[in-house]
């Protein structure tokens, strides 16, 4: 069901974005956030909502000062509702032309520890760009799918709030595709901002349901299959180490497999049962 409801938005990065604007209530449908929500805080559902997505979509944890996920989160909340600030306007081509000023304002909203913008990376070059004589980043607008972020449990601290946020689909089922919890804080650049639509600033959210254990990738030496589901191999370090598997492509390629075999693999990780799932085999 969840690639399901993921097929709609529009690829990875590649797939989708998100944004907001400043000067109205935007137009387009919105996440809804439940519960008695404080009224400087009901626009924060935006940037989570970017954030939720980013994470889920490519199983990456929020990091604010890893220059891809500032990025693509960036690229995200801009490219859903830019379009919606006044300062945006649409290219020729359909692209939204995103002043950096605006951009940094949206930064600050997703990053409580925002500085500067980071340097936009590489990999990301087919999704977002600088124009210098426009002083702006184009990128393509984005598609939010059928689902929406709704927040919930508003818990306050002393320089902000603590809330559950969750992405539900809006389907029938309404699957709940992820839960995190969300920090917030004051936004310390809202006095400086005209007409500030963030009040507050994410400071971090920790992943609790809906999301797939993050991957990593090794190398080995096939020792042999203990079952249909179960190799052991033995890895760089000289560990000899059990791995189960599922996909129907990686068990045909185990099973005609020699031993002493060498591969590369990708692999993820249950901590709490201590299993180790092999995904792909390169």
């Amino acid at each position: 069901m969840k690639k399901y409801i993921l097929y709609f938005m529009t690829a990875l990065f590649l797939l989708g974005a998100t944004g907001c604007s400043k000067n109205s209530e935007p137009s387009s449908p919105k996440p809804q956030a439940q519960g008695a929500v404080p009224q400087d805080m009901a626009t924060m559902v935006e940037p989570i909502d970017a954030l939720m997505r980013c994470m889920l979509e490519n199983n990456t944890d929020y990091d604010a000062t890893d220059p891809e996920f500032f990025w693509s989160a960036l690229y995200y909340f801009l490219g859903n509702s830019g379009a919606e600030n006044s300062l945006v306007t649409v290219t020729d081509d359909g692209r939204l032309k995103v002043p950096k000023k605006v951009a940094q304002e949206y930064a600050i909203a997703l990053f409580a520890t925002y500085d500067d913008l980071l340097p936009l990376p590489e990999s990301l070059s087919n999704s977002i760009t600088y124009d210098k004589d426009w002083d702006a980043y184009l990128l393509s607008q984005g598609d939010r799918g059928l689902s929406e972020t709704n927040l919930s449990d508003y818990r306050e601290t002393e320089n902000g709030y603590v809330i559950t946020a969750k992405l539900v689909s809006t389907m029938e089922d309404k699957e709940v595709l992820g839960k995190c919890q969300v920090t917030m804080q004051k936004n310390a650049f809202a006095d400086g901002i005209v007409d500030p639509r963030y009040f507050y600033s994410i400071a971090t959210m920790t992943k609790e349901e809906g999301f797939a254990p993050p991957t990593q990738s090794a190398s080995a030496v096939f020792n042999g299959l203990v079952d249909g589901h179960t190799v052991e191999m033995t890895l760089e370090d000289g560990t000899i180490q059990a791995f189960q598997f599922y996909d129907e492509t990686v068990s045909e390629k185990l099973h005609n497999m020699k031993e002493k075999d060498a591969f590369s693999f990708v692999y993820s990780t249950d901590e709490e049962a201590g299993a180790f799932t092999i995904l792909e085999i390169k």
